[in-house]
């Protein structure tokens, strides 16, 4: 992947930038998650192409392993785990994440709390665009809440870079965006990057605004393009600006997502102590194909 040395204009891009629907689409059948058919698969990744994120509709009850299986049939490839989250006991042989509120999540400030999340990318900490692939399975949703929040990050950056090209340029800082980690083990651990880079003719995003991310207006040479394109970015990622989609998974049903393009946070959600919310969640380092890999 190489990176553009700066973001100057649209005339960079080879590549389409997603476009959310008006609506979402009704979730893609896959079947039993045992046995994703070549003709799901490819659905889905054409629909993800398109928009830059999935709906899932599985016949059974995911485990973990159907996101192994999934990931196979969609041409991801193994599942990645990032350095902090090596050895944590709610992270499987396999990378696949559980995600609930029991006393394996001990140590992960947001996995095991009904409380919402504010748009992020996966794997922040990472290098821009080394996560390109999200899957979150749900197995259990909570009795209330827990809604998916989705941002066109890529989309909404490609009209910023075209209404007000200064403001872009800030976000594609070197160092612009900082993520700290709050994990138990790694806390304190940062790393600093652009929040918004072209590498191959296509937009990439880290967009985040957690309590453990920050913008350095250091790093600019215009702090007040910074803000203008927070700003900017803040007011399109709310609902009826074309950028922003929600959807709540019930059981099931799984959440593909572009996670070098699309942003995503959770509202608050209400849990049932003697059966939690659970999720399986994977992260990849490959864009979905559509096509099953040999074993």
């Amino acid at each position: 992947m190489t990176l553009a040395p700066s973001v100057t204009s649209l005339s960079m891009l080879t590549c389409t930038v997603p476009a959310f629907p008006a609506e979402p689409a009704p979730p893609i059948q896959v079947g039993h998650w045992d046995h994703v058919t070549p003709t799901a698969a490819r659905e889905v990744a054409v629909h993800l192409a398109a928009t830059g994120y999935a709906l899932i509709q599985g016949a059974t009850i995911p485990g973990p392993e159907a996101a192994t299986i999934l990931a196979g049939a969609l041409g991801l490839g193994p599942a990645f785990t990032p350095p902090q989250y090596r050895s944590r006991a709610y992270v499987d042989r396999g990378g696949v994440t559980r995600i609930t509120s029991d006393a394996t999540t001990t140590g992960h400030p947001a996995f095991g709390q009904a409380t919402g999340q504010r748009m992020h990318a996966d794997g922040t900490l990472q290098r821009i665009g080394e996560i390109k692939t999200t899957l979150m399975l749900c197995a259990r949703p909570a009795p209330s809440g827990g809604t998916s929040q989705l941002f066109n990050a890529a989309g909404a950056f490609a009209m910023l870079l075209n209404r007000d090209p200064a403001a872009a340029a800030a976000l594609t800082a070197p160092e612009v965006l900082v993520r700290t980690s709050n994990l138990t083990g790694t806390h304190g651990q940062s790393a600093a990057g652009p929040a918004f880079a072209i590498a191959d003719g296509r937009i990439i995003s880290r967009y985040s605004v957690t309590s453990t991310d920050s913008y350095d207006p250091a790093a600019v040479t215009s702090p007040a393009a910074l803000d203008r394109a927070l700003a900017f970015l803040r007011d399109a990622a709310r609902p009826g600006t074309g950028y922003y989609a929600e959807a709540t998974l019930a059981a099931g049903q799984g959440l593909l997502l572009a996670n070098d393009m699309i942003s995503h946070g959770r509202a608050p959600y209400h849990d049932h102590p003697d059966a939690p919310r659970l999720l399986y969640r994977a992260l990849f380092t490959a864009r979905c194909t559509g096509t099953e890999q040999a074993a």
